[in-house]
């Protein structure tokens, strides 16, 4: 009998058992279902159920709940259930056209890259927090930067993010269906060293001078087409658009090639045309793109830092909790990759300290201990790891007024974080073992760091305090005590 069994059988038949399922997948605290029809979920039962702690519909997706110990959960549902993994929704033959009505195009697209972004997520934390660490030493001792050891370290830690096109391609090509090889090779084109090289040299010619949205450099010519090259290392949306299209070539090759050459041309015929479209087309568009949203973000920053860290910081949460923060997290690398850091990820920074300021007021304040032990210190290790899920859904959620207190404690500290200039300069950890990405890895600890630091402990003490004055009972408690007066 499986550690998870009944909780399982209770989540497989409150989503409608296996007839209803077209695919699962999960994050880190929750189980990402695609049904076929919403409408027959036992949605009260579920949420009743002991080990599930919220059910949300949001993007297209069923999402159960069930806090940090999804993975096994979900190794043992897929052990258990035969369903479809990997959230492959849009080549399964068995979704209704009514199904695809239900999701609006804003909240499809950011499904889909939530999906895409969920398998890769833990591979970027554990090689973010090598590489914050390593900030973290070498702010106390510069000297073992220029060591073998901290440039074998670093390539460890770093590695996956020198190479994003290629693991957000893999990632695309299980969302879109293609083959992972296929998929690896034709990210592998956008960072393939010999044009790396040709962008560090002298460009044959400029597309657009004067214009500093559109200006691009020019290297040679393909087909009489102006080749302009970037620098793809760190980039995440062209690899998304290519895998697309490249999914779309590979399928009509397979329909229309004669099986005897189908299993070698396809894949010839899928690399060129996803390979020219590309760097000639989708490469420097999105890149355009990409750059048009880092200057819109810089432009607004500039306006008011400190206003723009308050509603940042306050809304984040909220994205957090409806499952829509998937769609701006690339917005911090899109930033990054264009000016080399990013100002708008440091805005919600404070989120994680007032999360677990919550957490830890409960624990301190709460006398019931079978609850502390269940879920505010589950919920508070979470959170230090910035895993928030679990105090959102489990400790705010009940308590509105609290909720709300921990929320403005957030945007307080991204006051601070933005009116101080704070920028998030390497990927990494999340929470406050992320604290070192935000030191400047040329003039170290700066104002922005010091200004990112303060609000994260202002916001966490408001949160704390929040607690002490609102108490730990419940809406839904408060409102029987009040009735029984």
């Amino acid at each position: 009998m499986g550690k998870y069994e009944e909780l399982n059988a209770a989540i497989f038949k409150g989503v409608g058992g296996l007839d209803n399922i077209s695919s699962l997948s999960h994050c880190v605290t929750r189980l990402r279902f695609r049904l076929k029809d919403e409408s027959i979920c036992d949605t009260g039962g579920l949420k009743a159920t002991k080990g599930v702690i919220d059910v949300v519909q949001q993007g297209g997706q069923y999402q159960v709940v069930v806090g940090p110990m999804v993975e096994g959960i979900y190794n043992e549902f897929i052990e258990t259930y035969p369903v479809n993994q990997g959230g492959e929704v849009a080549a399964d033959p068995a979704e209704t056209a009514a199904d695809k009505k239900k999701t609006d195009p804003f909240s499809a697209l950011l499904g889909t890259i939530s999906e895409i972004f969920q398998p890769i997520l833990g591979v970027l934390m554990a090689g973010g927090f090598i590489v914050s660490i390593l900030s973290l030493i070498c702010a106390f001792a510069p000297e073992f930067k220029g060591t073998t050891t901290y440039t074998v370290l670093y390539a460890t830690g770093y590695a996956a993010f020198q190479f994003f096109p290629i693991i957000v391609a893999w990632a695309a090509g299980q969302k879109f269906g293609l083959k992972p090889v296929l998929s690896m090779a034709i990210g592998g084109i956008l960072i393939y060293p010999d044009l790396i090289t040709l962008v560090g040299g002298d460009p044959t010619g400029v597309l657009f001078e004067g214009n500093p949205l559109l200006q691009a450099n020019v290297y040679g010519d393909v087909f009489g087409i102006p080749l302009v090259l970037l620098n793809y290392y760190l980039q995440v949306l062209p690899s998304i658009p290519i895998i697309w299209f490249a999914a779309k070539v590979h399928k009509f090759f397979e329909g229309c090639l004669p099986e005897l050459i189908r299993g070698i041309f396809a894949n010839v015929f899928t690399l060129v045309l996803s390979g020219l479209a590309g760097l000639l087309i989708i490469g420097p568009v999105t890149t355009i793109l990409a750059n048009a949203v880092a200057m819109g973000i810089q432009a607004f920053l500039a306006i008011s830092p400190a206003l723009a860290g308050f509603v940042v910081g306050t809304f984040w949460s909220l994205l957090v909790m409806f499952g829509l923060h998937w769609g701006i997290i690339p917005l911090w690398f899109t930033e990054m990759s264009a000016v080399g850091y990013s100002t708008l990820n440091p805005l919600n920074f404070a989120g994680c300290g007032a999360i677990m300021g919550a957490c830890i007021g409960m624990v301190i304040k709460c006398k019931d201990k079978e609850l502390n032990t269940s879920l505010h210190i589950p919920a508070l290790i979470s959170s230090i790891f910035g895993v928030a899920e679990p105090a959102l859904y489990g400790i705010l959620i009940p308590r509105k007024k609290l909720m709300w207190a921990t929320f403005i404690g957030s945007g307080i500290g991204g006051a601070i974080a933005g009116a101080c200039g704070a920028k998030w300069f390497t990927p990494g950890a999340n929470g406050w073992l992320g604290l070192p990405c935000y030191i400047d890895p040329v003039n170290g600890i700066d104002k922005g760091f010091i200004g990112l630091a303060v609000g994260g402990v202002i916001a966490t003490l408001v949160a704390i305090a929040a607690v002490f004055v609102l108490g730990t009972k419940t809406d839904a408690e408060a409102e029987a005590e009040k009735a029984a007066a």
